[in-house]
């Protein structure tokens, strides 16, 4: 999982952004690279129904040209790749709006159905050699292309990267990664993971029953979270990518555990804050279980009355811990978080296109509340649901910072989002290192 995503934190360059999910890139190749995968897109799909011939592709593929010669002509080459749900351009993760997600996976299946991983150029094309690559998938052609396209159809400047090669790598790559945990401590993690899975079962069990177990059993499988995310904070991440979509609220609640925890590390907490941190992400959505599974899995709106069932889950959940034993500050901090991580960190100030350009924080959110609201968001998006496939990581980090931005603190959502990335510094700036959690 956290391979997926690579950042690169690096200075700001003359005239150019650093883009937060890829390498640094400037606004007008990432528009060129949406350009290029959307024609990609058109053409294929439209040489389902037509015969490349057909004038009906006249415009489309002078449009393409055009594009795939402007970004050969700034960037001296292009390299184009699919990587699991996503394209890279020249190292730099391409983009797309939540509209267009299901156009870029139909045209992966498209690309990887005839073997093709990707195209390469250093040399502008023309319309004739396009024409070619488009005959590749045609639903006449049957046979798979070479390097240099099809027998008869040759390709003079593009190369074509087989699919199943980039595969095997890849699958090589993961496999001599496995090889060199430490398999004790691993074996160790899975241990304790599936003891807290276990623990969450029976714990939401009793919710639902209206007779809540006392959570403080749960207090030494997160301070072993807490050990082991100081020792394999690699293959800690890792496990977040098991997830069950039947028992999607436990593993969820987990996977928000040990994604906290890594995050609050990165941020300079202490093991006890930490602990407490973990303990808190560990039942910040068990309200959820009381909710109806039609409704909680439900496809389309939802009406008045049940969003108002829905609101009411984080109630339910303080209720919870109101009912356990004894009041402490400890307590008084859970039942702060718990409500506060559900409300969103400001308001959207949007430009004449719909883009965010500035957030108005709405209230003085805790930094507890905080990091939950960001893992809980990315662990969902990253699971698959009733009612949608789910989402990559790097579609999820892209979604949460661009359309769901006003619901997360941006400077620890940029945090987040390096460590996903398995960055061997600390990558905080000097503001962000002397954040404290008076008022927690």
């Amino acid at each position: 999982m956290a391979d997926n995503l690579k950042v690169q934190a690096q200075a700001q360059t003359a005239g150019e952004n650093i883009n937060e999910v890829g390498r640094a890139y400037s606004e007008k190749l990432q528009t060129l690279a949406r350009g290029l995968v959307s024609g990609l897109y058109m053409l294929i799909r439209s040489v389902k129904m037509y015969d490349p011939e057909n004038a009906v592709f006249e415009k489309p593929l002078l449009q393409l040209q055009d594009v795939i010669n402007q970004i050969i002509s700034k960037e001296g080459r292009l390299e184009l790749v699919g990587v699991k749900e996503s394209f890279y351009l020249n190292n730099m993760l391409v983009k797309v709006d939540l509209n267009s997600i299901d156009n870029q996976r139909y045209l992966l299946g498209e690309m990887r159905a005839k073997d093709v991983g990707g195209i390469s150029l250093t040399r502008a094309i023309t319309v004739p050699e396009l024409k070619n690559f488009i005959w590749i998938f045609s639903k006449e052609q049957t046979s798979a292309a070479e390097e240099d396209g099809l027998a008869g159809r040759k390709l003079l400047n593009m190369k074509v990267a087989k699919f199943s090669r980039l595969r095997e790598k890849m699958s090589k790559d993961e496999h001599e990664d496995k090889n060199d945990q430490k398999v004790d401590r691993k074996k160790y993690a899975m241990t304790v993971y599936a003891r807290a899975v276990f623990f969450l079962t029976k714990y939401l069990e009793s919710v639902q029953a209206g007779k809540p177990l006392n959570t403080s059993r749960a207090l030494r499988l997160v301070q072993d979270f807490v050990d082991i995310s100081y020792e394999q904070k690699t293959h800690f991440l890792g496990m977040t990518t098991m997830k069950r979509e039947i028992d999607y609220l436990v593993y969820h609640q987990v996977n928000v555990c040990l994604m906290s925890i890594v995050f609050g590390q990165e941020l300079g907490l202490t093991k006890p804050q930490l602990r407490d941190l973990g303990y808190i992400a560990l039942f910040h959505d068990a309200g959820m279980a009381t909710i109806p599974e039609e409704l909680s899995t439900k496809r389309g709106a939802l009406s008045a009355e049940e969003k108002a069932l829905i609101q009411k889950a984080p109630l339910i959940s303080i209720r919870n811990i109101l009912m356990e034993k004894g009041f402490s500050r400890s307590t008084l901090l859970r039942v702060v978080t718990t409500f506060e991580h559900k409300a969103d960190f400001g308001t959207a100030v949007r430009d004449a296109q719909g883009d965010i350009q500035m957030i108005i924080p709405k209230t003085n959110l805790g930094a507890y509340a905080k990091i939950i609201a960001i893992c809980a968001a990315y662990d969902a998006l990253t699971s698959k649901r009733p009612y949608r496939d789910a989402y990559g990581p790097e579609v999820a980090l892209m979604l949460m910072w661009t359309e769901m931005r006003n619901k997360f603190d941006p400077e620890l959502l940029q945090v987040f989002m390096r460590v996903m990335a398995i960055q061997p510094v600390k990558v905080l700036s000097r503001r962000q290192r002397s954040m404290t959690l008076g008022g927690l």
